[in-house]
């Protein structure tokens, strides 16, 4: 079995002051001692890093690199996911907080900011979306994670059950995903459009053909409505 890429303790000290707590590794931002995170070294970048990283897309690393956030207002679960996820992984000393309207959680935690940009390779804010390179070097499943969580966020299944689309405003995070689900051999094509509620340039990934729908039914949906349609899809095509 293939094995997951890791994060050794050189590369973490070009960016992090680090000592051993119990059995894990504190991690530190320069002097700031208020919003340390606790990891394992060397740190996987396994199903669950993916996760988080997939969620991305509907979060926001404020470029500043001072605060994490994540909105979702069409599945609230998500918002739990991000905040598990967070904790399982870092154990964050700063605090996660929910938005009054509760379709929000944010987590002020430089050191957290600073370890999602320089070693997670997510964008800041203003910069445009992108797929990790170490997610194409990663297992299948690590992958299969990933994009789960992409489609569940920016992803659906048309009514006629005929297409598998993806919007972003990012043509190259499009052409990316392409790339990426070419590894898993699952065929798609990116086309422009002009969309939104600003009527701005987006790229359309678009995945047709029974085939390919066969192929994704390994990656799956974790939003429901998503995946209601997605077995009347299997059920449509005898997959």
């Amino acid at each position: 079995m293939r094995k997951y890429e890791q994060i050794n303790l050189r590369e973490l000290k070009k960016y992090f002051l680090i000592d051993i707590h119990n059995d894990l590794y504190r991690l530190r931002y320069k002097n700031n001692r208020s919003n340390s995170i606790y990891i394992k070294i060397p740190f996987e970048l396994n199903e669950d890093v993916a996760k988080l990283v997939g969620l991305t897309p509907d979060g926001s690393l404020i470029k500043d690199l001072m605060r994490i956030y994540f909105s979702q207002k069409k599945d609230v679960n998500k918002l739990f996911l991000f905040k598990e996820l967070i904790i399982k992984l870092f154990s964050p000393e700063s605090t996660m907080l929910f938005k009054k309207e509760m379709d929000e959680i944010y987590i002020n935690s430089q050191v957290l900011a600073r370890f999602y940009y320089h070693i997670l390779e997510i964008p800041k804010s203003d910069e445009p979306m992108r797929v990790p390179k170490w997610i194409f070097d990663s297992p299948k499943s690590v992958k299969q994670a990933y994009l789960r969580e992409v489609f569940a966020m920016e992803g659906t299944i048309l009514k006629n059950l005929a297409e598998i689309r993806l919007i972003t405003q990012d043509k190259d995070f499009a052409y990316d995903l392409q790339r990426l689900l070419e590894t898993l051999t699952i065929s798609s094509t990116v086309n422009p459009r002009i969309g939104g509620i600003r009527k701005v340039p987006q790229s359309r990934l678009s995945i047709f053909r029974k085939e390919n729908f066969s192929k994704f039914k390994e990656i799956g949906f974790s939003y429901p409505i998503h995946i209601k349609r997605f077995n009347k899809m299997i059920e449509k095509y005898n997959l």
